[in-house]
């Protein structure tokens, strides 16, 4: 299981804007904390599968603020997040044929 936080931000009118310290280019909102969550979840991936398709830096979820609120990824997108580190990190290799 991956997570990153994202942060709630209640707006005026009652909706909630949804930021990540980890991605500043995720900014989305929903009319309620769900609606809001289930956006930020989509964009979420949206920002990394961005990142994987353009070789960018994908980082690490750290544990922030805890009163910021756990996003956790689909499985399909968490593992092929886990594979994209592995393969950056250096920690696998592809099989060779010699």
């Amino acid at each position: 299981m991956v997570s990153y936080p994202v942060e709630l931000v209640r707006q005026q009118d009652g909706s909630f804007l949804v930021v990540s310290p980890h991605f500043p280019e995720l900014v989305t909102f929903g009319g309620s904390e769900d609606d809001a969550i289930m956006h930020a979840r989509y964009a979420l991936e949206e920002v990394i599968a961005a990142r994987i398709a353009k070789r960018q830096v994908v980082p690490l979820p750290i544990k922030t603020d805890p009163r910021l609120k756990p996003l956790v990824l689909s499985d399909p997108v968490a593992a092929l997040l886990e594979r994209y580190w592995k393969y950056n990190l250096g920690l696998f290799a592809p099989d060779r044929k010699a």
